[in-house]
């Protein structure tokens, strides 16, 4: 697969980075990981779909995320809108330290899921707000031109997944995800079979893109990335979508009027998506 990023980069500043974002126990297991390891591990992390999942990841993915913060909106005070973040803590971990007393929000449907996030986030030295609501409903809960960047971090797949099984009558709002997830997969495989993948995601998704569009402030930013994980290619995810998500995106998001494309050194456009709002 094409790799994430230069591997190069980080085994002279990943323990460094992992100290600053890591909390204490975590960074105490990373440390307690054989410095060869860690560096095996960083670089199957970056350069095959991801099977492991160690403080080494944790490290890696909120130092990268803070690169994206400091490159679309290097102020501080930053408002932030992730969306479908499920239970993953990476940008306000990343915000909570390196801009305390920044906002984030998230628009995140899934119950399990969001509940999960709350217990991880509760402490952190950041406003945290949770909107437990479809993400294309953004503007009942959000003032218009309000948010400096909207993240989809591996947000985009759940996404159009959802929009998927919202047509087929699946739940993904009160159900475990990592239970429906067999099933969203053989949803998106049959669409892929049937040539109807396209029709019938790309108009909802850009329709959700251009809700989320009118919430950010006109320098803002989207953000989109994007990685594979090795159990949805083993459970069957269509490879051909899997690795060539973002480059599909990138296609459909040309129609937009309301935003352009922007390219920022050292993020590989196979795994990252920046939009501007016009």
């Amino acid at each position: 697969m094409i790799p994430l990023d230069r591997y190069a980069r980080w085994p002279d500043t990943l323990d460094a980075l992992a100290r600053t974002y890591l909390d204490g126990s975590d960074f105490k297991a990373y440390s307690a990981i054989p410095g060869p390891e860690r560096l095996s591990q960083l670089k199957n992390l970056l350069e095959k779909p991801i099977s492991q999942f160690t403080p080494v990841n944790d490290a890696y993915f909120r130092a990268r995320w803070a690169e994206v913060l400091r490159t679309v909106h290097p102020a501080s005070g930053t408002t932030l809108l992730e969306i479908a973040s499920g239970d993953a803590d990476m940008i306000p971990q990343v915000m909570a330290r390196d801009d305390p007393g920044s906002r984030y929000i998230t628009a995140n449907a899934n119950r399990p899921l969001t509940a999960s996030l709350r217990r991880k986030v509760k402490d952190l030295a950041l406003e945290v707000v949770v909107i437990e609501d479809d993400a294309a409903t953004i503007s009942r809960h959000l003032a218009p031109e309000s948010v400096d960047v909207v993240a989809f971090q591996h947000g985009v797949n759940d996404v159009l997944q959802a929009i998927l099984c919202d047509r087929e009558g699946v739940d993904t709002v009160q159900s475990d995800w990592m239970e429906t997830l067999p099933t969203m997969i053989e949803i998106v495989r049959r669409e892929i079979d049937q040539n109807t993948f396209d029709a019938n995601v790309r108009p909802s998704f850009l329709s959700l893109l251009q809700s989320l569009l009118a919430v950010l402030r006109q320098d803002g930013v989207v953000v989109m990335s994007h990685y594979m994980f090795q159990l949805d290619l083993d459970w069957g995810y269509p490879p051909e979508l899997w690795q060539d998500l973002i480059p599909i995106v990138r296609e459909w998001v040309k129609d937009l009027p309301e935003c352009r494309e922007v390219v920022f050194e050292g993020f590989d456009p196979q795994w990252w998506l920046f939009l501007a709002r016009e």
